[in-house]
Protein backbone atom coordinates (compact mmCIF):
# COMPACT_ATOMS: atom_id res chain seq x y z
CA UNK A 1 0.00 0.00 0.00
CA UNK A 2 1.30 3.45 -0.93
CA UNK A 3 -0.03 6.95 -0.32
CA UNK A 4 -1.08 8.73 -3.50
CA UNK A 5 0.86 12.00 -3.45
CA UNK A 6 3.44 13.76 -5.58
CA UNK A 7 7.13 13.24 -4.94
CA UNK A 8 7.63 16.88 -4.05
CA UNK A 9 4.82 16.88 -1.47
CA UNK A 10 6.14 13.64 0.04
CA UNK A 11 9.65 15.07 0.22
CA UNK A 12 8.56 18.36 1.78
CA UNK A 13 6.43 16.88 4.54
CA UNK A 14 8.90 14.09 5.27
CA UNK A 15 11.69 16.66 5.73
CA UNK A 16 9.41 18.80 7.92
CA UNK A 17 8.61 15.84 10.18
CA UNK A 18 12.28 14.80 10.34
CA UNK A 19 13.40 18.30 11.31
CA UNK A 20 10.61 18.46 13.89
CA UNK A 21 11.97 15.33 15.57
CA UNK A 22 15.50 16.77 15.53
CA UNK A 23 14.32 20.09 17.03
CA UNK A 24 12.45 18.28 19.81
CA UNK A 25 15.54 16.15 20.48
CA UNK A 26 17.66 19.31 20.64
CA UNK A 27 15.31 20.99 23.10
CA UNK A 28 15.18 17.97 25.41
CA UNK A 29 18.94 17.46 25.16
CA UNK A 30 19.62 21.08 26.11
CA UNK A 31 17.12 21.07 28.97
CA UNK A 32 17.46 17.54 30.34
CA UNK A 33 20.83 16.37 28.95
CA UNK A 34 19.10 13.35 27.44
CA UNK A 35 17.11 12.27 24.41
CA UNK A 36 14.00 10.28 25.41
CA UNK A 37 13.75 6.74 24.06
CA UNK A 38 10.09 7.37 23.24
CA UNK A 39 11.09 10.18 20.88
CA UNK A 40 13.70 8.02 19.15
CA UNK A 41 11.32 5.08 18.75
CA UNK A 42 8.60 7.37 17.39
CA UNK A 43 11.03 8.87 14.87
CA UNK A 44 12.20 5.40 13.82
CA UNK A 45 8.63 4.20 13.27
CA UNK A 46 7.67 7.32 11.32
CA UNK A 47 10.80 7.00 9.17
CA UNK A 48 9.88 3.42 8.28
CA UNK A 49 6.29 4.46 7.50
CA UNK A 50 7.42 7.42 5.39
CA UNK A 51 9.56 5.14 3.23
CA UNK A 52 7.12 2.25 3.26
CA UNK A 53 4.04 4.24 2.22
CA UNK A 54 5.57 7.03 0.15
CA UNK A 55 5.67 7.16 -3.67
CA UNK A 56 8.00 4.54 -5.05
CA UNK A 57 11.45 5.75 -6.05
CA UNK A 58 12.92 5.40 -9.51
CA UNK A 59 16.64 4.91 -9.89
CA UNK A 60 19.43 5.04 -7.36
CA UNK A 61 19.04 8.73 -6.54
CA UNK A 62 16.08 8.10 -4.27
CA UNK A 63 15.53 9.51 -0.84
CA UNK A 64 14.76 12.82 0.81
CA UNK A 65 17.96 14.78 0.12
CA UNK A 66 17.86 14.67 -3.67
CA UNK A 67 16.35 16.36 -6.70
CA UNK A 68 14.72 13.01 -7.59
CA UNK A 69 12.96 12.12 -4.33
CA UNK A 70 11.25 8.83 -3.70
CA UNK A 71 10.52 6.39 -0.90
CA UNK A 72 13.17 3.74 -0.24
CA UNK A 73 10.79 1.08 1.02
CA UNK A 74 10.80 -0.60 4.42
CA UNK A 75 14.04 -2.44 3.65
CA UNK A 76 15.84 0.78 2.75
CA UNK A 77 14.57 2.49 5.90
CA UNK A 78 15.70 -0.36 8.15
CA UNK A 79 19.11 -0.52 6.45
CA UNK A 80 19.51 3.22 7.02
CA UNK A 81 18.65 2.82 10.69
CA UNK A 82 21.08 -0.07 11.10
CA UNK A 83 23.88 1.82 9.38
CA UNK A 84 23.22 4.88 11.54
CA UNK A 85 23.68 2.72 14.63
CA UNK A 86 26.82 0.99 13.32
CA UNK A 87 28.57 4.19 12.14
CA UNK A 88 28.14 6.04 15.43
CA UNK A 89 28.57 3.17 17.91
CA UNK A 90 32.37 3.62 18.02
CA UNK A 91 31.89 7.22 19.17
CA UNK A 92 29.64 5.98 21.96
CA UNK A 93 32.30 3.41 22.91
CA UNK A 94 34.80 6.29 23.23
CA UNK A 95 32.24 8.28 25.26
CA UNK A 96 32.38 10.99 22.61
CA UNK A 97 28.63 10.68 22.07
CA UNK A 98 25.77 9.65 24.28
CA UNK A 99 23.59 6.60 23.63
CA UNK A 100 20.69 8.91 22.81
CA UNK A 101 22.73 10.60 20.06
CA UNK A 102 23.52 7.23 18.47
CA UNK A 103 19.87 6.16 18.61
CA UNK A 104 18.82 9.50 17.13
CA UNK A 105 21.17 8.96 14.19
CA UNK A 106 19.66 5.50 13.71
CA UNK A 107 16.17 7.00 13.58
CA UNK A 108 17.39 9.63 11.09
CA UNK A 109 18.77 6.76 9.02
CA UNK A 110 15.26 5.31 8.80
CA UNK A 111 14.19 8.54 7.06
CA UNK A 112 17.12 9.01 4.69
CA UNK A 113 18.37 5.47 3.96
CA UNK A 114 21.91 4.05 3.96
CA UNK A 115 23.52 6.06 1.14
CA UNK A 116 22.39 9.44 2.44
CA UNK A 117 23.15 8.41 6.02
CA UNK A 118 26.83 7.93 5.18
CA UNK A 119 27.02 11.35 3.56
CA UNK A 120 25.05 12.92 6.38
CA UNK A 121 27.37 11.31 8.93
CA UNK A 122 30.38 13.04 7.34
CA UNK A 123 28.68 16.43 7.61
CA UNK A 124 27.49 15.78 11.18
CA UNK A 125 31.00 14.80 12.30
CA UNK A 126 32.50 17.78 10.48
CA UNK A 127 30.05 20.19 12.11
CA UNK A 128 30.64 18.50 15.46
CA UNK A 129 34.34 19.23 15.13
CA UNK A 130 33.77 22.82 14.02
CA UNK A 131 31.31 23.54 16.85
CA UNK A 132 33.60 21.90 19.41
CA UNK A 133 36.57 24.03 18.34
CA UNK A 134 34.43 27.19 18.40
CA UNK A 135 33.17 26.31 21.88
CA UNK A 136 36.69 25.52 23.07
CA UNK A 137 38.02 28.86 21.81
CA UNK A 138 35.05 30.76 23.25
CA UNK A 139 35.49 29.23 26.70
CA UNK A 140 39.29 29.48 26.60
CA UNK A 141 39.85 25.93 27.85
CA UNK A 142 41.70 24.53 24.85
CA UNK A 143 44.63 23.15 26.88
CA UNK A 144 42.32 21.23 29.21
CA UNK A 145 40.15 19.92 26.37
CA UNK A 146 43.12 18.77 24.27
CA UNK A 147 44.63 17.12 27.34
CA UNK A 148 41.39 15.25 27.97
CA UNK A 149 41.20 14.14 24.33
CA UNK A 150 44.76 12.84 24.52
CA UNK A 151 44.06 11.03 27.77
CA UNK A 152 40.97 9.43 26.24
CA UNK A 153 42.66 8.22 23.06
CA UNK A 154 46.12 7.45 24.49
CA UNK A 155 45.79 6.97 28.27
CA UNK A 156 49.28 5.45 28.51
CA UNK A 157 50.78 8.76 27.36
CA UNK A 158 48.75 10.91 29.74
CA UNK A 159 50.90 13.23 31.82
CA UNK A 160 49.05 12.29 35.02
CA UNK A 161 48.80 8.60 34.19
CA UNK A 162 45.07 8.72 34.85
CA UNK A 163 42.44 7.76 32.32
CA UNK A 164 39.92 10.47 31.52
CA UNK A 165 36.29 9.38 31.36
CA UNK A 166 34.26 11.86 29.27
CA UNK A 167 30.99 10.39 30.48
CA UNK A 168 31.62 11.26 34.12
CA UNK A 169 34.36 13.90 34.21
CA UNK A 170 33.17 16.36 31.57
CA UNK A 171 31.20 19.39 32.63
CA UNK A 172 29.07 21.69 30.53
CA UNK A 173 29.25 19.43 27.48
CA UNK A 174 27.87 20.59 24.17
CA UNK A 175 24.61 18.84 23.27
CA UNK A 176 25.66 16.81 20.22
CA UNK A 177 22.24 17.24 18.65
CA UNK A 178 23.51 20.73 17.74
CA UNK A 179 26.03 19.05 15.45
CA UNK A 180 23.33 16.74 14.07
CA UNK A 181 21.04 19.66 13.22
CA UNK A 182 23.89 21.73 11.78
CA UNK A 183 25.12 18.75 9.75
CA UNK A 184 21.67 18.13 8.30
CA UNK A 185 21.23 21.78 7.32
CA UNK A 186 24.71 21.94 5.80
CA UNK A 187 24.23 18.73 3.84
CA UNK A 188 20.83 19.91 2.63
CA UNK A 189 22.37 23.17 1.41
CA UNK A 190 25.17 21.20 -0.27
CA UNK A 191 22.75 18.98 -2.20
CA UNK A 192 20.20 21.62 -3.13
CA UNK A 193 22.92 23.86 -4.53
CA UNK A 194 23.60 21.19 -7.12
CA UNK A 195 26.54 19.35 -5.57
CA UNK A 196 26.72 15.57 -5.81
CA UNK A 197 26.83 13.39 -2.67
CA UNK A 198 30.40 12.71 -1.53
CA UNK A 199 29.68 8.97 -1.23
CA UNK A 200 27.59 7.24 -3.87
CA UNK A 201 26.58 3.61 -4.29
Amino acid sequence: MQIDMSYEVWQFWSLVVLMLFVVIALITDVRQRRIPNALVVAALCVGVLVNGLGPEAFGRSAGLFTYAPGALGIKGALLGALLGMVVFLPFYALSAMGAGDVKLMASIGSFVGPATLLNLALFVLLMGGVLSVMRMVWKGNSKEVLGNVGATLLPSLSATGKRFDPATQSTDRMPYVLAVAAGMLTYGAWIYRGHAPLIQF
